[in-house]
């Protein structure tokens, strides 16, 4: 009998070990909003191309930097959408890319890798335009391997604007959500 119960017991302390190593982690505690943004849930985005190549249409690459904003930055309270003139929102991001900085390397399996670096300056401000905070040039870099023979012309195709998108909210969410000046 005792025997029995020992057995019992045994069981019972490695199903509950077991149990809590698989757990889901418990959720971390975020850092809360700057101050400046408290009183923020929505922001518009506006993706604007200040390159004197045109590398990308400005309302496509907003919508995908809305989108994917609100993708990375899903544990703030903060949204973002597309920049529309006549839409609604507490605070607009016009992000505006200055330069384009391209390398690609060749790799052993004869593909290329290359980086971008999108350099461009991020400003919030209020619907009425009064300034929240702005950002010197700020870089957001991404990587990709290179399907065909050259670079696209421009960002618009998938996957570069994919790319080109998260890298800019990445970028947007660490300037005015994390490290607030």
């Amino acid at each position: 009998m005792v025997k029995k119960k020992l057995l019992t017991l045994a069981g019972l302390a490695g199903i509950l070990a077991c149990g809590a190593c698989f757990l889901p982690p418990l959720p971390r505690e975020r850092s809360p909003l700057p101050t400046v943004l408290a009183s923020v849930h929505k922001i518009a985005i506006k993706v604007e191309d200040g390159t004197a190549g045109n590398l990308f249409d400005p309302q496509i690459m907003s919508n995908a930097t809305a989108a994917n904003f609100n993708r990375l930055w899903e544990q703030y309270p903060v949204r973002a959408e597309a920049f529309n003139p006549g839409g609604r929102g507490d605070a607009v991001l016009k992000i505006i890319v200055h330069h384009k900085v391209t390398s690609c390397n060749s790799e052993s399996n004869g593909k290329q890798f290359c980086s971008i670096e999108l350099i461009a300056t991020y400003t919030l401000t209020t619907v009425n335009g009064g300034a929240f905070e702005m950002s010197p040039q700020k870089s957001a870099k991404f990587g990709f391997q290179l399907l065909g023979d050259s670079l696209p012309e421009n960002l618009n195709a998938n996957p570069f604007r994919q790319e080109a998108s998260s890298s800019l909210a990445m970028t947007a969410g660490h300037l005015f959500l994390v490290h607030s000046y």
